[in-house]
């Protein structure tokens, strides 16, 4: 049996059509974490329908639908803008730096929370794969009253197109790999000298063989809270990661009040987790994709 772990290939989506109303969502791991929300924001809560587990089979639905009118169900998403929803969820790349900051900034209210420049450019660099982005074109012209941090850092859809338009990030998720079953201090970290020293020989951050992924962002921009987005790319990544066969279990951390939350996505709650990051106080959760769940912790 190869010691060499599949790389994680999350395929490019496009949407035509927004999906069912979500309440405040804004969640994060930002090192394995999930943090608080709705207030500016820290946290990811979604009472809204679930989203069908078959994504796949959503898209292609969706894609074969591109002119007609748009659902019922996505009224709540497009009411908040004042441009047409198209999301185009793609894996991310360094080039999406700028964007991840500044979506990560806006999201969490507590800057211990917040996953650092030096953390994305790790992550970034290393596990590119694992990562995935909600994107949507926006004309700047025409989105009158569309502001948040991301708009600024969004890069031209095209070179030289006349509109200007740009390729805006919505939401997030970071994840990386670990050969523990949890989201541990040491998977949340990363060695400080990852830009000269290859491969990861300290233990930190990234294992590239581990069989576990451990979630550590899903943001939302808190403007575009409460309809859904968090719900959609937790259900994009969540297929792929199961149909690619590149890991074993999902793995994260949350505050108590998330708890609920992350069950609804088939998480299951471990137990008070041993974490101390941003000031400890997580659960750990975790997403069995086959065999038996890690034990509970005392």
């Amino acid at each position: 049996m190869s010691d060499s772990p599949k790389k994680a290939t999350i395929v490019k989506e496009s949407w035509d059509e927004p999906l069912p109303n979500e309440t405040k969502t804004k969640t994060q791991t930002s090192a394995g974490s999930t943090s608080n929300a709705g207030r500016a924001t820290d946290d990811a809560v979604d009472d809204s329908e679930d989203l069908p587990d078959d994504f796949a089979e959503v898209q292609k639905t969706i894609s074969g639908e591109r002119r007609r009118r748009q659902s019922k169900h996505i009224k709540g998403i497009q009411d908040l803008l004042s441009f047409p929803f198209s999301p185009n969820i793609r894996p991310l790349t360094i080039s999406d730096l700028e964007s991840c900051i500044g979506l990560e900034d806006a999201a969490f209210a507590n800057p211990a929370h917040r996953c650092s420049r030096e953390k994305f450019e790790y992550r970034l660099g290393v596990c590119p794969e694992l990562c995935l982005g909600v994107f949507c074109t926006v004309i700047p012209g025409k989105a009158k009253g569309f502001e948040i941090n991301t708009l600024r850092t969004a890069h031209p859809v095209e070179t030289g197109r006349k509109d200007g338009a740009v390729s805006v990030m919505m939401a997030h998720i970071i994840s990386t790999r670990s050969n523990e079953e949890l989201v541990t201090d040491q998977a949340m970290d990363y060695p400080r000298d990852f830009k000269t020293r290859e491969p990861n020989t300290a233990g930190l951050g990234h294992q590239e063989t581990g069989r576990t992924i451990c979630i550590h962002s899903l943001a939302v921009d808190p403007k575009l809270q409460g309809c859904g987005m968090g719900k959609l790319i937790m259900k994009a990544y969540l297929q792929q990661v199961k149909n690619s066969n590149l890991a074993d279990r999902l793995s994260l951390i949350a505050q108590g009040y998330l708890v609920n939350y992350y069950k609804r996505f088939g998480f299951k709650h471990v137990g008070p987790s041993k974490a101390s990051f941003g000031g400890g106080g997580w659960h750990d959760m975790t997403f069995e994709l086959g065999g038996s769940p890690p034990k509970q912790n005392d």
